[in-house]
């Protein structure tokens, strides 16, 4: 089977044929055949890398690879947008959510608990293909697409820079607040389905809370 699954991948790794070698593994009643009948786009890249996790293979070591930044050239360059550079930043951080959470879907003892992790590696594809997009737009028409939230975010980091200092305090307090209570959520570990969205917005606040200090230390 090992050999099957080596020659699947470098085949081209067709959904179909994954889908069959999945449930001679795993069994035709595996809750996972159902998810990827649902949505195979979002859980294509899951099956893949359960096949080869079964066997102790890893997809990179069967199909050579480009390097992240060889895919994408422009982001070496000096002229590239910093949104963009931002991006590669968190496109980083949506591959590793996404493969911890993979590492835990076929661990999940309950159907509350695959669910959680199920939304979570979800999220994780949604966010990477946005970014993707975004890198395909630039690479191709030299301009960006300016969909993807982090444009929207940081022109408003830059609408900061009209802010007094005493309105600078008062929203450095509040942000400080707001992390605290997110940070407290998180470490809790209640309703675990909320935990990208959480992470998003803490990553989001401590975004804000660095540019108003940043902002204030010229005050001083």
């Amino acid at each position: 089977m090992r050999l099957e699954i080596i020659g699947w991948v470098k085949s081209g790794a067709p959904l179909h044929e994954g889908v069959r070698l999945f449930a001679l593994l795993a069994g035709d009643d595996h809750p996972f055949l159902k998810l990827i009948q649902a949505d195979s786009e979002a859980n294509y890249p899951i099956l893949i890398h359960e096949l080869c996790r079964r066997f102790g293979l890893k997809p990179e070591q069967i199909t050579k690879r480009k390097k992240f930044r060889d895919n994408w050239p422009f982001l070496n360059e000096p002229n590239c947008p910093p949104e963009l550079k931002v991006l590669a930043a968190d496109k980083i951080s949506a591959y590793h959510r996404y493969t911890q959470a993979h590492a835990l879907l076929f661990d999940c003892l309950t159907p509350e608990e695959q669910l959680a992790t199920v939304k979570v590696l979800v999220r994780s594809y949604l966010e990477n293909r946005a970014i993707i997009a975004e890198f395909v737009h630039y690479k191709e028409h030299g301009h960006v697409l300016g969909k993807h939230p982090v444009f929207r975010q940081l022109r408003e980091l830059e609408s900061l820079r009209a802010l007094n200092p005493v309105e600078l305090v008062q929203l450095k307090g509040k942000l400080e607040h707001n992390i605290w209570r997110i940070e407290k959520e998180l470490s809790s570990g209640t309703k675990p389905h909320l935990e990208a969205e959480r992470t998003e917005r803490l990553r989001w606040k401590r975004m804000q809370l660095d540019e108003v200090t940043k902002l204030l230390m010229k005050y001083q």
